[in-house]
């Protein structure tokens, strides 16, 4: 298995995001001189720090990241396993199991159907790089270690795509969330989540907000848990509200039965929000 150094990366970031480095702070290989990463292996944290963290996110990071795809640490494996891509949506960036039918493996040997070959504007990746990340998704695309997966019910949610507070020019094919540990994804429904719009005045205290109806989950990874709720095609210009709930009757639960934290108190309980803005269509 061919391995892809630190300076590698470094080069390559370097030279995506056009700017040079003078050498400081390096030894005679070019190396920092507080050390290097672990060499690349077929692991997800392993690919993070050695390709997508130095290399991708010149590009891929934030809220203009190009077609929404989000490559920083924490965004990354919800942005990729099972989700489909803006480009080809018949097609995952990555499909577990399946490097060939991957998106991403497809952008990066430069075979994808449309764009160009990634990292877009500068050399294309080493074929043992590729290589690591192919055996990666061969192996089941495994996420990033457990170790900080909750395991005393206090399962936090983190946003994905929108961010909060996001202003989008047009409407997110899905709304997606991602858990720190495995939910009870049979609870995914219209009793535990709602998404209403503020009725065109983007307040939701006025009692005038339309709910949302119809909406669709799907499970993209079980754990860590990463699932997508669907927007349909009518949504209009609005301000909107993703309400989860962490309390009362009904709370979406994590695998042990416990109230996810919605409020992120570090205690099981309380709700999640998330609100996004959507122009209406110029």
């Amino acid at each position: 298995m061919g391995r892809f150094s630190w300076l590698a990366a470094a080069l390559a970031g370097a030279s995506i995001a056009g700017c040079a480095g003078n050498g400081e702070g390096l030894d005679q290989n070019g190396r920092p001189i507080s050390g290097e990463p672990p060499p690349l292996v077929p692991e997800f944290q392993s690919i993070q720090d050695n390709v997508f963290t130095p290399i991708c996110t010149a590009c891929h990071a934030g809220a203009a990241a190009p077609l929404g795809l989000r490559l920083d640490e924490g965004a990354s494996y919800a942005m990729l396993v099972n989700a489909p891509s803006a480009e080809a949506p018949d097609l995952n960036r990555v499909t577990p199991g399946d490097p060939d039918a991957s998106y991403l493996i497809q952008k990066l040997e430069g075979r994808a159907a449309v764009g160009d070959r990634m990292p877009l504007g500068g050399p294309a990746l080493p074929a043992e790089t590729i290589d690591v990340i192919r055996q990666w998704i061969a192996d089941g695309a495994q996420p990033p270690s457990a170790e900080g997966m909750s395991a005393t019910g206090s399962t936090k949610l983190t946003p994905i795509d929108p961010l909060p507070g996001a202003v989008l020019q047009q409407r997110p094919g899905a709304v997606v969330l991602a858990a720190d540990g495995e939910l009870d994804t049979t609870r995914l429904d219209g009793g535990t989540i709602r998404v209403e719009a503020s009725g065109g005045d983007g307040g939701f205290d006025d009692g005038n907000e339309i709910a949302m109806t119809g909406l669709k989950f799907q499970v993209r990874t079980l754990a860590p848990t990463v699932f997508a709720i669907a927007t349909p095609a009518t949504w209009p210009g609005d301000r909107y509200r993703l309400v989860i709930a962490g309390g009362g009757a009904d709370p979406l639960r994590d695998r042990n039965g416990n109230a996810i934290d919605g409020d992120g108190d570090g205690h099981p309980g309380g709700d999640f929000t998330l609100e996004f803005e959507l122009r209406s269509p110029q």
